[in-house]
């Protein structure tokens, strides 16, 4: 093999990131509750981090925030929260900070987990923290890509059809576990259509997955 091979091979394993087996023995399940909908104004109201090894889920951190402002009715009609309920929980500065170290360079999964992530960029950058680089797969899309038949793919729906059970939904600790488990249900299809890595498993999203 060449040297121009060697290093062409390096690169791209740097690039397809971790394995679907590094994947499989650790991840980090995600969910942000928030002020509303749209990931250019809402901020976070609660998060959920939590770790699965090897398909369990661990300890992870889950916190109320003190978004340091109202949250509309509309918004607590959702996920249930009140202004009360999130006043004197820590600011968001400082949860981000408390949740960097269980990210770490884990895989984020979520479901429809882009919103989380957007939301997550925002913040940080308001807060003078570096962009997070973890990679982050989506159930939703996933799924819809290996069953396009299904039609819905919502966080209630592909646990009916996958047999996890739903915990506390619209709760950020409710609804990170739930995917968390959704995903752990979708890893033997995933590998059965031999996807290898992280990156494969991103382009799988895009390629099958239309709104």
């Amino acid at each position: 093999m060449s040297r121009l091979s060697i290093r062409l091979r390096s690169w791209l394993t740097i690039e397809e990131g971790p394995s679907l087996e590094l994947v499989r023995q650790r991840f980090v399940a995600l969910d942000v509750e928030t002020t509303g909908l749209d990931p250019r104004r809402d901020t976070i109201v609660s998060l959920a981090a939590i770790p699965f090894a090897g398909g369990v889920p661990a300890r992870g951190y889950v916190t109320l925030v003190d978004p340091g402002r109202a949250i509309p009715p509309e918004s607590t009609a959702i996920h249930g929260l009140t202004d009360a309920m999130v006043r004197g929980a820590p600011p968001l500065d400082r949860v981000l900070r408390e949740a960097e170290p269980v990210f770490g360079d884990a895989v984020l999964v979520g479901h429809n987990v882009g919103f989380d992530v957007a939301v997550l960029t925002r913040a940080r950058r308001a807060c003078r923290l570096p962009r997070l680089r973890n990679p982050a797969l989506d159930t939703g899309r996933l799924a819809a890509g290996l069953h396009p038949e299904w039609g819905d793919v919502s966080l209630e729906r592909l646990a009916e059809r996958l047999g996890v059970e739903v915990v506390g939904r619209h709760t950020a600790d409710g609804d990170a576990l739930t995917a968390g488990r959704i995903f752990v249900a979708l890893l033997p299809e995933l590998q059965a259509r031999r996807l290898r890595t992280v990156s494969e498993l991103r382009w799988f999203e895009r390629r099958h997955f239309r709104r």
